[in-house]
């Protein structure tokens, strides 16, 4: 395990800031929060990866990705185009083909300000982009 952070605390950080999350696995939490600007619900999971090193928070799904090849193409060009422009997140697809937006950070010195930072930071990124990638999901 990474020294100086360990799932208790992770737990303890997300408790003190707030975030309501349930303990699904040993070094894995999902709830859900509120946007500020358009008060829409998204689930998020937290997951710390000991072996690799990272905590990962991660909205997913944001969107699904379309069935039509014409969209889904539209959708990933864009997608890319966000990611040149996100600061600290980013999207991508899983296995699913859901569009997942991720913050990831190292565990070895994460303290409770990062981890708030990045889930402030997704839940900024889904307020204020949403709505559109479920329009080019849906091909409006």
């Amino acid at each position: 395990m990474s020294e100086g952070i360990d799932a208790e605390t992770i737990e303890g950080y997300l408790a003190a800031g707030g975030w309501k999350m349930k303990r699904i696995a040993a070094q894995t939490w999902r709830g859900r929060f509120r946007t500020q600007r358009t008060g829409r619900k998204f689930p998020v999971l937290v997951h710390q990866d000991v072996n690799e090193g990272f905590l990962t928070a991660a909205i997913v799904p944001l969107v699904r990705s379309p069935e039509d090849a014409g969209r889904a193409h539209a959708l990933y060009t864009r997608l890319l185009e966000l990611n040149q422009v996100f600061f600290m997140a980013k999207l991508s697809i899983d296995d699913d083909l859901d569009v997942v937006l991720s913050v990831e950070y190292p565990l070895a010195d994460l303290d409770e300000s990062e981890l708030v930072d990045a889930l402030q930071a997704l839940a900024y990124y889904a307020d204020v982009h949403h709505d559109e990638i479920q329009r080019i999901a849906e091909g409006r």
